[in-house]
C-alpha cells in the first residue's frame, strides 16, 4: 500500500476516533464532527451511511456500558416521534434539493440554538407535547442531513434535562434512530475492505479514549460542549448548502 492510499484510511479513521471519543462524553457529536470530513473522504450518500452505521455502533458500545441508567419512557416518547418524521424525511430527500435542504435545516438549527440560549428552562418544556416536537424534529434531520442531535440538544437545554442522564439515555435514542435511517436507505457502501477497517479500528479507539476522558470532563464542561457542537453542526449545513447554491447559480 502506497503513502497516498495510506493517508485517506489514516484520516477516516481519525475522523471516526475523534467522533466516537466527542460521543462518549457528550451523549451526542458522532455526526456532528464526523459527518463533513467522511462525507468529504467518501462523498455524499456512502458517507451519510457510514455515519448512520458507525453511529449506531457507537452508540451501542457505550450502551452496554450505561443500559441501566437510561430513561427508557422518557427516551421511548422521543423516539417513537423520531422514526415517524424520518419516514416523510427520507420522502423530502428524494425529491427536494440537497443544497437547499442543507441551508433550510442549518439555519433552522443555528437561529433554534440561539433561541434557546436566551430561553428560561422551565418544567412547561419537559411535558409530553415537547418530547414529541424534539422527536419529531430530530428524527427528520437525522434522514435528511445526518444531524440529530441539535433538536436533543435544545430539548435538554429548555427542559433542564441533566447532562449526566441526558449522555447516557441517547445512546439508545441514537442506536434505534441511526439503524432506522440505515433501513430507510437501503444503500451498501461502495468502499474496500481497509475503509471498513480503518473504520472499525477508529471506533474502537474512540470509544476506550472517551471513557477515559469522560471520568475526567465536568458535566457542566460537557453541556456546553454539546452546545456547541450542535452549533458546529448547523454552522456546517448552513455553509454547505450556501456553497452549493453559490456554485450551481
Amino acid at each position: 500500500m502506497t503513502v497516498s492510499e495510506l493517508m485517506p484510511l489514516l484520516a477516516l479513521g481519525g475522523v471516526v476516533c475523534l467522533g466516537s471519543t466527542t460521543q462518549r462524553i457528550t451523549g451526542v457529536g458522532f455526526a456532528l464532527v464526523a459527518a463533513p470530513f467522511i462525507t468529504l473522504l467518501l462523498g455524499a450518500l456512502d458517507g451519510v451511511v457510514i455515519v448512520n452505521l458507525f453511529g449506531s455502533l457507537t452508540s451501542l458500545i457505550f450502551l452496554f456500558q450505561v443500559w441501566r441508567d437510561v430513561e427508557y419512557r422518557k427516551i421511548l416518547t422521543l423516539l417513537i416521534p423520531a422514526l415517524i418524521c424520518a419516514v416523510p424525511g427520507a420522502i423530502v430527500v428524494a425529491f427536494a434539493p440537497p443544497d437547499l435542504l442543507a441551508v433550510v435545516v442549518g439555519g433552522a438549527v443555528v437561529v433554534a440554538l440561539t433561541a434557546s440560549l436566551f430561553a428560561r428552562p422551565s418544567d412547561a418544556y419537559s411535558g409530553f407535547a415537547s418530547r414529541i416536537v424534539a422527536g419529531g424534529t430530530s428524527g427528520f434531520m437525522n434522514v435528511t442531513a445526518g444531524v440529530g442531535g441539535p433538536a436533543m440538544t435544545i430539548y435538554a437545554v429548555v427542559s433542564r434535562w441533566p447532562q449526566e442522564q441526558f449522555s447516557k439515555s441517547l445512546q439508545f435514542y441514537f442506536f434505534v434512530l441511526g439503524i432506522g435511517s440505515l433501513l430507510m436507505k437501503r444503500h451498501i457502501p461502495d468502499i474496500s475492505v481497509w475503509h471498513w477497517v480503518a473504520c472499525g479500528v477508529g471506533m474502537v479507539l474512540g470509544a476506550v479514549l472517551g471513557r477515559i476522558l469522560a471520568q475526567r470532563v465536568k458535566p457542566q464542561h460537557a453541556r456546553w460542549a454539546v452546545i456547541g457542537l450542535a452549533y458546529l453542526g448547523g454552522a456546517s449545513l448552513l455553509g454547505r448548502g450556501i456553497l452549493g447554491l453559490a456554485g450551481a447559480a
